[in-house]
């Protein structure tokens, strides 16, 4: 049977085991990357899973839960102001708001995470969510694009930086009686 040697002073190799050897590696490569996909899809499961609470904590009203997801120094770009730090978030932009609100139901849709580093302890995740709710005598159905900056850190995934965009809304016609 013919083998594998050509280097001088080493035993000639059969080619069935050469074959047997590659087929191993080659195995073994397929299950390495299976198992970076499996990790990667178990981490965007927990992600998407993450998400899903802080939408229920956010429809809840749960002000004590929705502290669980932020970072203490996060900063928030929303509807061209700013906060820095839970506290200041809290008490003059989320709080206030949600006090208004009647029955808020907060999605996301087209959700995709991307991991930063290969630690994957870090990633920004870009979506669309939707609002709709009762503020006062009013319907507000809003909608928009959001960056959150996250990190896991204890365990649990904190948003570090977050950041909305709300959709345009449609130009209201003018009324007859301006005409």
């Amino acid at each position: 049977m013919a083998g594998h040697g050509g280097v001088a002073g080493l035993p000639e190799v059969p080619m069935r085991v050469l074959n047997c050897t590659a087929a191993l590696v080659s195995v073994g490569l397929i299950l390495c990357a299976m198992s970076g996909q499996a990790r990667t899809a178990n981490a965007e499961d927990e992600v998407g899973a993450w998400l899903h609470a802080y939408e229920a904590a956010f429809n809840a009203k749960d002000l004590v839960k929705l502290a669980s997801f932020y970072e203490p120094d996060v900063t928030i770009y929303e509807g061209g102001g700013v906060n820095t730090g839970w506290v200041d978030y809290q008490d003059h932009h989320l709080g206030p708001e949600l006090a208004e609100m009647e029955n808020p139901l907060l999605s996301h849709a087209s959700v995709s995470v991307h991991f930063l580093g290969e630690d994957r302890r870090a990633a920004y995740v870009i979506s669309e969510y939707r609002l709709q709710t009762r503020i006062k005598d009013r319907h507000v159905d809003a909608s928009g694009l959001e960056t959150l900056v996250i990190q896991k850190g204890g365990g649990t995934w904190k948003i570090r930086h977050s950041h909305t965009s709300s959709r345009r809304r449609p130009a209201s016609s003018p009324s007859p009686a301006a005409h």
